[in-house]
């Protein structure tokens, strides 16, 4: 399959693979947020570190089409990494993003303090998502409650590659399956309501596993035109991390 971007040292293409349901013309968020997980992920650093932060500020609607990319390492030291990406297009600054990195360490942990490790089983119900086109057409979907309005859980497999000079790995999975928490935590329905985030912020406890990805989305909703989309991520080892979006409510 052709992928979501084709990379270049300090530039991306993003292709029409990678539309979103609001705009054909705009990415949808979760290709932008795979991107720039894989590039703070490949930064180099003094020791080993896993990401455990990410925040994107969409700042525009990132376009199809070409990207350029600039990279800052803000702080190197021998317990964390802070980082700086920046997408533009036209000239304009559409994305800015902050990635945080933490030491590896190998530590013996009390039963009582270690994360919990629940074996989760893939569903066999799929899921549909309104305007399947673009990103969401190489997205698999299911379910395990198709009942559920809100906390709903959906474990989802990303097909197409996001690049194509690198391997998608567990992270940028997790990190575009955070993008779906206003998606499927809004209780607003799609053909009356707009429920854009302007942001995504992923807090990882430890490092994704696999290919599949379940989110548990919910959203709170104000009258005053915001709101949060929310949700936990998980893989098929128990939970790994949260995702966090502020959402711009509007009536279409």
């Amino acid at each position: 399959m052709d992928p979501y971007f084709y990379r270049k040292s300090d530039s991306a293409i993003a292709t029409e693979h990678g539309a979103g349901p609001w705009d054909p013309r705009m990415l949808h968020g979760g290709a932008p947020s795979g991107l720039i997980a894989s590039i703070v992920q490949n930064l180099p650093s003094e020791v080993p570190m896993s990401v455990t932060r990410l925040t994107i500020d969409l700042q525009r609607p990132v376009p199809v089409g070409h990207l350029d990319i600039d990279v800052n390492i803000t702080r190197e030291g021998r317990n964390i990494q802070t980082s700086e990406v920046i997408l533009s297009a036209n000239g304009k600054q559409v994305v800015r993003a902050s990635g945080l990195k933490i030491r590896k360490a190998e530590l013996e942990l009390p039963e009582a303090s270690a994360m919990p490790e629940v074996a989760g089983t893939i569903p066999e119900t799929p899921i549909g998502f309104p305007r399947a086109v673009g990103f969401n057409t190489a997205v698999e979907m299911r379910t395990e409650d198709p009942a559920a309005v809100s906390r709903k859980a959906v474990w989802f497999h990303i097909k197409r590659p996001f690049l194509d000079s690198q391997e998608t790995t567990p992270l940028m999975r997790a990190a575009a399956t955070g993008d779906y928490c206003n998606g499927f935590g809004s209780t607003l329905d799609f053909d009356v309501w707009t429920y854009i985030n302007a942001d995504l912020t992923l807090h990882f406890a430890r490092e994704p596993v696999g290919e599949w990805i379940k989110l548990e989305a919910n959203s709170w909703i104000s009258p005053d035109g915001r709101g949060l989309g929310f949700g936990e991520l998980s893989d098929q080892h128990g939970p790994f991390g949260r995702a966090v979006q502020s959402l711009v409510i509007a009536k279409r």
